[in-house]
């Protein structure tokens, strides 16, 4: 699921705040990544289920009706090694769900600190060199709800 050395990393974004996902996709497409969209957890998982796979998923945990820990765990089902970066304002809830996981799953807190986000990115899609800056180092998310 790594990207092949100067690829583009393919990342699904799930979040209903359009506002934010647009926001959000549009720095990380600047800062050469991949992107789409999903705006709730079905679309989400029907994209799952096409090729090619994402190479990360990065989903809100509170989405409507179906939540990002399903969503999380379809892709799984279907990408057992699937990378997956959960965005929320309850990380310790989500901590205590995800142990034991086996792939890798980074917890991030809203607000979401940008800088943060595209280091752990870089990390899951094996993309730059340790120590390196992150891309859009200081650049920050607005509008993101606290959800």
């Amino acid at each position: 699921m790594v990207p092949a050395p100067g690829s583009k990393c393919s990342i699904l974004l799930v979040e209903d705040d359009l506002s934010s996902g647009r926001g959000l996709a549009q720095l990380l497409r600047e800062d050469g990544y991949e992107i789409e969209v999903a705006v709730d957890g079905e679309t989400a998982m029907a994209r799952l289920g096409r090729l090619p796979t994402p190479d990360v998923l990065v989903a809100d945990y509170r989405l409507p009706g179906v939540d990002g820990l399903e969503v999380v765990a379809f892709g799984r089902r279907l990408h057992p090694g699937l990378p997956v970066v959960m965005v929320t304002s309850y990380p310790e809830v989500i901590a205590r769900l995800e142990r034991g996981a086996g792939a890798p799953t980074v917890i991030l807190s809203k607000p979401l600190a940008y800088a943060e986000l595209t280091r752990e990115l870089d990390r899951l899609c094996d993309r730059g060199a340790p120590g390196e800056s992150a891309p859009g180092a200081g650049r920050t998310v607005e509008g993101a709800k606290g959800r």
